[in-house]
């Protein structure tokens, strides 16, 4: 391990990731699961100190031990914020102050009323997405905004993409729609992949325009 000196606004992850010999997919991994906490945040540089160190040490030592993750928090204990929390007070926002982002989200099923008639998030996976991008530090409010303008612009081309592949397919098919939706929705997975690959290439620093 090469060590670094400490300095008071602490290390990076490259840097931390060199330290503990993880890399820095992991250590984002261990902050999404609770068990590391959330870097200090100085503008749109994100620094880690000798706490996040020596929790990382620890975790690393015990997996070496032969414990799983479950079993590091159990041990070990999580430091996850209330995330749930944050996604709400984003969806007030948004119905509150840009009520054009919160119908378009209604109209696309992401957005919904909860039992008391506040709004919510009702596609689990886009509230897990949201959560993970806060914990690296997007503003759910400006996830959830880019999301509403993709969505209208992503719909008609998903209608027509579909619409395509039920000619091709001979137009009446015994095949569940899901099917059809899911061969899709695969498709447009691997080309979203492809393409982070080579706009967010590894290691290189996480940026987003301010809100």
């Amino acid at each position: 391990m090469k060590p670094f000196s400490p300095r008071p606004a602490g290390y990076t992850i490259e840097e931390l990731s060199t330290i503990v010999g993880m890399s820095a997919r992991n250590i984002r991994a261990h902050q999404t699961r609770g068990l590391l906490a959330p870097p200090v945040r100085h503008g749109r540089s994100a620094y880690y100190g000798p706490a996040h160190l020596r929790r990382l040490r620890r975790i690393t030592m015990l997996q070496k031990q032969g414990f799983n993750l479950v079993s590091i928090a159990a041990m070990l204990g999580t430091t996850t914020v209330d995330r749930a929390g944050q996604l709400d007070a984003a969806m007030a926002d948004i119905a509150r102050d840009q009520p054009a982002v919160a119908r378009c989200l209604e109209r696309h099923g992401v957005l919904g009323r909860d039992e008391t008639g506040a709004p919510a998030v009702v596609r689990a996976s886009v509230s897990r997405a949201v959560t993970d991008l806060a914990v690296a530090g997007i503003p759910p409010v400006a996830a959830l905004r880019f999301l509403g303008q993709f969505m209208d612009r992503v719909a008609p081309l998903a209608g027509e993409q579909l619409g395509a592949l039920k000619a091709q397919a001979g137009g009446g098919s015994a095949a569940p729609r899901a099917c059809f939706a899911d061969l899709l929705v695969s498709a447009f997975k691997i080309a979203v992949e492809n393409a982070a690959e080579v706009t967010f290439p590894v290691g290189e620093p996480g940026t987003w325009p301010p809100r």
